[in-house]
């Protein structure tokens, strides 16, 4: 988990590529520890190689949140496809299973972030209900990351009472939760999307958040 030690805030560039170019250039000379995530719209539209031109631009670690969710071989699949264009880490979820997860671990080439909750209304279907389960295996199969919504707090400081890795915290600003509550509870990345690429200034926008992660404000 080299690249992704520490606090800071994780951006989710889930908007147009070109919007996705200028906020990653803003964030070159922001002050603050930063990382990008990758998810399926923006992969989708543009390939998978929009990874590799975000790495190139920013050299901030990048994240593919592609929700990798299959079996082993096709997972591997995915998430080599993902380290080779880049990526530092994948996310999977953790419904998948150990056998997923594992073969995940066993490409050794990049960071494997496991989905142990979400923060949408229907996540109470299934993963409320299993998310000790989620997260015991994970801890025991000794994954990189942890992804717990930042709505649910209560569930970020559990994972950090057992886990050493990182953990993921989506589910600030837009979606309600507070900037700097999850780092409170335990949480490592904050993850924000709207709130920094919907800005007028999303340098500024950053930088403030990543204050609130400190606990400066």
């Amino acid at each position: 988990m080299g690249k992704l030690k520490g606090k800071g805030v994780m951006v989710a560039l889930d908007t147009s590529l070109e919007r996705a170019v200028q906020v990653v250039d803003a964030l070159k000379n922001a002050k603050g520890h930063f990382s990008l995530k990758v998810g399926r719209p923006l992969e989708m539209k543009h390939t998978i190689h929009v990874i590799s031109l975000l790495k190139q631009k920013s050299d901030l670690p990048v994240v593919y949140d592609g929700k990798i969710a299959d079996i082993p071989h096709i997972s591997s699949i995915i998430a080599q496809l993902a380290f080779d264009a880049g990526a530092d880490g994948v996310i999977v979820h953790g419904f998948c299973g150990s056998d997923t997860l594992s073969a995940l671990k066993e490409l050794g080439l990049g960071d494997v972030i496991v989905v142990a909750d979400m923060s949408h209304p229907g996540s109470q279907d299934f993963y409320a209900k299993h998310f000790h389960e989620i997260v015991d295996r994970a801890v025991q199969l000794d994954v990189d990351g942890i992804v717990v919504p930042a709505t649910k707090p209560e569930r970020i400081q559990f994972v950090r009472d057992r886990f050493s890795g990182y953990i993921l915290s989506p589910g600030v600003g837009v979606q309600g939760a507070k900037p700097g509550v999850p780092s409170n509870y335990g949480a490592d990345w904050e993850i924000v999307g709207r709130a920094v690429y919907d800005a007028e200034d999303p340098k500024r926008a950053a930088e403030e958040h990543y204050r609130c992660v400190l606990g400066e404000r």
